[in-house]
């Protein structure tokens, strides 16, 4: 029997917590064509967002893969920062695709890592990378993300997972001093809390208090413009913010023992990243007792790619076979 295959052209969008990148891809193993980028939040449901975005396309989608994200459920999934609840047969007949597939969205940058290249990176750490080995990609958004692409010749699997909503504790004396702050009113405090937009404004406002500062009312852009002019409580609050993002990303490729490599993924860390203090980066990523010499093998690289997602569905499109996503059971719809 042979495996599914998608019918072109085929719609790939890219649905985060604040904003949706929906694109056109006309024919296989053709580079996917932007069509709009629009805010999630705009729009009552993705039917909507997406009819009114195709009404101006001549050329119609016969097909979708849609990265999201949130969880997964069968053919449904819920957007974890915004209301939207996709269901693919719905989406199907509203949109009349006669075939579709769920992803992810972080199974979509992990399908990216197999096309990307050299190009679309900033290694941080070097490592020891080897060819076969399994790849990790993670970041911060609007939440936090990670999954991971193993591979085995042609063939590949994608494992998503919800690893922003771990706890996560201090490790460091800034860390100590700055955390009761941090947790204040959190029941329980995961990685998303802290890496992430709102993250960034959770660590300002606590290194602000901590510092006798004044507290600011400020999004993530703001603190990042502040940080790249020199004000002193949005510097350390990304100096933090690194290190932790280095710590989580460490730990995740020893859970997955990522000896293909770590790549960080999302808006924020390519913004931020003229302030990172690579040093401190590669202690906190790589001290890993009693670890250090499996850690010291890993890389850490940032994808500075903005259409990664894109181009991980594209490539989805293009072979669901070789993602392990030709099962009809598990996302597809039709």
């Amino acid at each position: 029997m042979r495996p599914p295959s998608i019918s072109y052209p085929v719609l790939v969008a890219d649905i985060g917590g604040t904003n949706c990148r929906l694109s056109l891809v006309p024919e296989p193993d053709s580079p996917h064509r932007p069509l709009a980028r629009i805010g999630t939040g705009s729009y009552p449901t993705a039917e909507a967002a997406f009819s009114e975005v195709l009404a101006g396309v001549e050329e119609k989608p016969r097909s979708a893969v849609l990265a999201v994200a949130g969880p997964l459920d069968g053919r449904q999934a819920q957007l974890t920062n915004a209301v939207w609840n996709l269901d693919g047969p719905r989406i199907a007949g509203a949109l009349g695709l006669g075939q579709g597939l769920l992803v992810n969205d972080f199974e979509a940058l992990a399908a990216s890592l197999a096309v990307l290249g050299p190009a679309d990176l900033v290694t941080l750490v070097e490592g020891q990378p080897e060819p076969e080995g399994v790849r990790l990609v993670l970041g911060p958004g609007t939440g936090f993300g990670a999954a991971a692409l193993l591979t085995r010749g042609e063939r590949g699997m994608l494992i998503p997972t919800e690893a922003g909503h771990i706890g996560i504790g201090p490790e460091h004396q800034t860390e100590e001093r700055i955390w009761p702050l941090l947790a204040e009113g959190i029941p329980r405090l995961t990685v998303e809390h802290l890496l992430s937009g709102d993250g960034l404004v959770r660590l300002h406002k606590a290194v602000a208090r901590a510092s006798g500062m004044l507290e600011a009312e400020v999004s993530a852009a703001d603190v990042s413009r502040l940080a790249h002019d020199g004000d002193p409580a949005a510097l350390m609050a990304v100096v933090c913010f690194w290190r932790l993002l280095a710590r989580v990303a460490g730990d995740l490729a020893l859970t997955f023992k990522a000896t293909g490599g770590v790549f960080i993924a999302g808006g924020i860390a390519p913004h931020l990243l003229p302030l990172a203090d690579r040093a401190a980066v590669r202690t906190a990523f790589a001290g890993k007792p009693p670890m250090e010499a499996l850690a010291g093998r890993f890389a850490l690289h940032v994808i500075k790619s903005t259409d990664a997602a894109e181009q991980g569905l594209t490539a989805i499109a293009a072979n669901l076979h070789r993602f392990g996503l030709d099962d009809p059971k598990r996302l597809w719809f039709g």
